[in-house]
């Protein structure tokens, strides 16, 4: 059976297909997948694969004109041959009893496109330290536990099968950005976490300290954010998730490799704590280390190349923000697209930072790149008790060095160049009005 449907963006047709999938599972009582999708370029087609309804298990799928549109929806009885037949060979006919329901499921599908139902997400996350307690517009942070903020955001979907993915894109987001924000990593927790406790909410927002950059942003043992963030995330939360506001995607995008690479950073700098014991006679000082994170100490130890993740993940993070506004240019020789990477984090670095600072980190790239293309490890692979000097002749100061990257100090640049973006590219610095 084959539907005219006419979309013809990507955008437009992903609104309607969960629109039709929630209303397949409303009229049949279920709607489960044997998903596996094929496309064929020759007939312009892409088949999903096998849909359950109850009644019958149906093949099905699209027609396409141009990447992303959907010209015709077309179904077909599972044993057919698994590909679109045209309407010579079509089996399932409009005429029949499921054909017609099929038609109705299709009609409300287009009538209910971005009509959503409306539900609330209260997840709860965790870091080193609780996030201070804040109120948006569209959010609300309380503070938990030692360690545990407990967040409430409102979330639109068609049905409950599709808001769990809602709430776990947007608290990623969510988390994502506040790490960036901050400098610190944070996870999603159980609810069992926070059994017995009670929530607690501030009696003033602390802000954070303008210019922040060394180490955590927290005051008075609380995780910090400024103004700018928290207007910053009421949009993050209502931004619809399916290229709403390509910038702001591409934005999260970089802010979720940062967020990567700071919970591999926190593997290696994070896991332990230290003790200042001062001796009898006050002349010394004996510092006593302990694991204060039994997590990220087992991570360490299981996992591998920390440090070469991480700088790969923060220099991505900053590649991936210079493609906001940015705009190709042809080669002259070959016609393909100029690209110029490196030289756009060398100057988005430069802009916020200085030229200093831009120079260290246009090093870092070449660095990640040969650990990338050649293998190149950015720690020493043969370590001693004591270091030893020994020649490397593809290192730029012609020796062995056990650790090739400051990656504390890629964090805080990296953080420090996104958070400086997104204050001028999405906010105006001359109103109060977002630009969004």
């Amino acid at each position: 059976m084959i539907l005219d449907i006419g979309i013809t963006n990507v955008k437009e047709s992903n609104e309607f297909l969960r629109s039709l999938w929630s209303e397949m599972a409303k009229e049949f009582g279920k709607c489960a997948w044997q998903y596996m999708p094929y496309k064929n370029k020759q007939t312009k087609t892409i088949t999903f694969g096998f849909m359950d309804i109850g009644v019958s298990v149906l093949m099905a799928g699209i027609t396409y004109k141009n990447n992303g549109s959907i010209i015709k929806l077309f179904f077909g009885y599972s044993g057919t041959k698994y590909e679109y037949r045209g309407e010579l060979e079509e089996e399932l006919k409009r005429e029949s009893e499921l054909g017609q329901r099929l038609v109705r499921v299709v009609k409300r599908a287009r009538r209910g496109v971005r009509k959503y139902n409306d539900y609330y997400a209260i997840p709860t996350i965790k870091s080193f330290l609780p996030l201070s307690s804040y109120e948006g517009n569209n959010f609300k942070s309380e503070i938990v536990a030692d360690n545990i903020t407990k967040m409430y955001f409102p979330v639109s979907a068609y049905d409950e099968n599709q808001v769990e993915g809602k709430i776990t894109q947007k608290t990623n987001q969510v988390m994502d950005f506040l790490s960036v924000e901050t400098n610190v990593p944070f996870w999603i927790t159980s609810s069992s976490d926070i059994d017995g406790h009670e929530t607690k909410v501030l009696a003033a927002e602390a802000y954070q300290e303008p210019d922040f950059i060394d180490g955590f942003s927290v005051k008075d043992g609380y995780v910090t954010i400024s103004e700018e963030a928290k207007d910053f995330l009421d949009y993050i939360i209502t931004n619809d998730g399916d290229g709403e506001d390509e910038d702001v995607q591409i934005y999260l995008n970089a802010c979720s490799h940062f967020h990567t690479a700071r919970k591999y950073d926190a593997q290696i700098y994070d896991h332990q704590g230290y003790i200042d014991h001062p001796s009898d006679d006050g002349l010394g000082v004996e510092i006593e280390m302990y694991t204060k994170n039994e997590n990220l100490k087992t991570a360490l130890m299981t996992g591998e190349s920390q440090t070469e993740i991480a700088t790969t993940l923060y220099m991505s993070a900053l590649e991936v923000v210079t493609l906001i506004g940015f705009q190709s240019e042809k080669c002259n020789e070959c016609k393909q697209d100029k690209y110029g990477i490196a030289s756009r984090v060398r100057n988005i670095v430069n802009k916020y930072l200085n030229s200093h600072i831009a120079g260290q980190l246009n090093g870092y790239y070449d660095k990640r790149s040969k650990y990338l293309h050649r293998g190149y490890l950015l720690t020493n692979d043969e370590p001693t008790s004591s270091s030893i000097p020994l020649l490397d002749v593809d290192r730029e100061n012609g020796c062995k060095f056990p650790i090739q990257v400051s990656l504390i100090n890629l964090r805080e640049y990296t953080s420090y160049v996104l958070r400086a973006f997104y204050k001028e590219h999405f906010l105006r610095k001359d109103s109060a009005e977002e630009v969004f």
